[in-house]
């Protein structure tokens, strides 16, 4: 990373706060639709409000995205280890994995879906919401500690 590693973390840091509250709201948003709130295909698919396919697409993978080529080599070089991002690693993997699930699922079930297509989208987008939740708070037990060592 060219920066120096003071505005290296403050960029991360601030960068991170910003995202993390909005996959916060689309894991929310994941987990309301998966649990019965609203129609699922339409809450995937779009409407009035951007699709919950398209906030994936075009919000959530791309700061993971980032977040794996840019944090992920911060944090190691800060913590001096790549336990942690090894760790969150992993998890981006299976956050990616589900995604792909998701859309899966939901493109099997568009067109006159059945009652097992629509239960099996429910099912892998709860589980879905529930990874992605948890890997938000595994990124902060990493991070949190590693920026405050470095100062930011």
């Amino acid at each position: 990373m060219s920066l120096v590693p003071g505005r290296a973390v403050g960029a991360v840091r601030r960068t991170w706060h910003r995202e993390r509250r909005e996959i916060g709201q689309v894991a929310s948003r994941i987990l309301r639709v998966a649990d019965g709130a609203g129609d699922v295909l339409v809450a995937l698919g779009g409407g009035r409000a951007r699709g919950l396919l398209d906030a994936l697409d075009q919000h959530v993978v791309p700061y993971l995205d980032w977040e794996e080529a840019i944090v992920h080599p911060v944090i190691d070089r800060l913590s001096g280890t790549s336990r942690g991002s090894r760790l969150l690693g992993a998890q981006l993997e299976q956050v990616r994995g589900l995604i792909g699930r998701v859309e899966a699922d939901w493109l099997a079930a568009r067109r006159h879906p059945t009652l097992g297509e629509v239960a099996a989208l429910r099912a892998s987008m709860r589980e879905l919401g529930l990874v992605l939740r948890a890997y938000l708070d595994q990124e902060e037990r990493v991070l949190v500690p590693v920026l405050a060592r470095a100062g930011a």
